[in-house]
């Protein structure tokens, strides 16, 4: 099979023929020029797809990212009302112990009469030269600071007070330590301090402290203000207290039927610290009472002559 192809130009007209094998060749590179075009355009838009997709993706992490930062905001904003709120607080709290403070160091200079050398009440006198160049907001941490400049003050004042009660203390202090009276409300003197007759065997014994015979549960009473060193159950003693006074004295209380007190407590000249029992080495209810100083018992008669 043939095809002529004629062709018209200014030089005249041509007329071309094609054979089988030049229309096959014609026919398969037209086709190839389709596919081509068409596998282009194909590719084309995929890709121009893909753009918008990657877009639409980056639009919905930019959302989340907007969302997590608004949850950042509010939770900074809430953190930042949590801490107003607790320094708020600790104000509060520290103007109130202030003016206790302040209420008490006043009454207690007032009574030792050097109010003037405490100066409880007053605003006290501050000042110095700035070293800031501006004066910028205080921050959180400026307002942190300062509170703890405040709980320092705090401190001090606690500091003055406990030398204030020292003083006050000291003024009766030899008064209320002195050993003196009868470790009994009621009662009577059962047993000297000395050489006796041992109440178990007969035989002559020392006996270091003085007995004194009371109705069992009445009370027994520190003879003087002192610290309480010992409770326990020791033997020859029952249930047993001691208390220390300073410069080396204490007292002992033996026989106990029950305490009141424990080791460390403070206890007040006249208090009442156990109940008299019979436990231990004994015949009955009473109170053994001794005297020490440095270690050493001591005679407590000269101690009861002098209440």
């Amino acid at each position: 099979m043939r095809i002529t192809i004629i062709k018209s130009d200014q030089k005249g007209i041509k007329a071309v023929e094609l054979g089988r094998s030049k229309l096959a060749i014609t026919i398969a590179l037209s086709l190839f020029s389709v596919a081509m075009i068409v596998a282009t355009t194909f590719y084309a838009t995929k890709w121009m797809l893909q753009q918008d997709l990657v877009s639409e993706s980056a639009i919905q992490r930019w959302q989340i990212e907007l969302a997590q930062q608004k949850e950042e905001l509010e939770q900074a904003k809430k953190l930042s009302e949590d801490k107003v709120q607790a320094l708020s607080s600790r104000l509060a709290s520290m103007q109130a112990h202030i003016l206790r403070l302040d209420a008490a160091g006043a009454r207690l200079a007032d009574e030792a009469g050097i109010a003037e050398e405490f100066g409880f009440g007053e605003t006290p006198a501050i000042g110095g030269p700035s070293e800031s160049e501006s004066a910028d907001k205080a921050t959180y941490h400026d307002v942190a600071s300062t509170l703890d400049d405040i709980q320092n003050s705090i401190e001090a004042k606690e500091q003055q007070l406990f030398a204030l009660e020292s003083l006050l203390l000291d003024k009766d202090i030899s008064a209320e330590q002195k050993i003196t009276g009868r470790p009994v409300k009621t009662g009577w003197l059962s047993s000297p301090y000395g050489y006796r007759a041992d109440p178990f065997t007969g035989k002559r014994s020392w006996h270091a402290g003085i007995d004194f015979s009371a109705l069992a549960g009445s009370d027994v009473v520190a003879t003087a203000a002192g610290v309480v060193t010992t409770v326990e159950r020791k033997a020859g003693y029952g249930i047993f207290v001691e208390i220390s006074h300073g410069d080396g004295y204490t007292t002992r209380y033996g026989h106990n039927k029950t305490v009141l007190v424990k080791k460390g407590d403070l206890v007040e000249k006249g208090e009442t610290i156990a109940k008299v029992g019979s436990t231990g080495r004994s015949t009955g209810p009473h109170v053994h009472y001794e005297v020490t100083r440095n270690g050493k018992r001591v005679n407590p008669w000269r101690y009861l002559k002098k209440s």
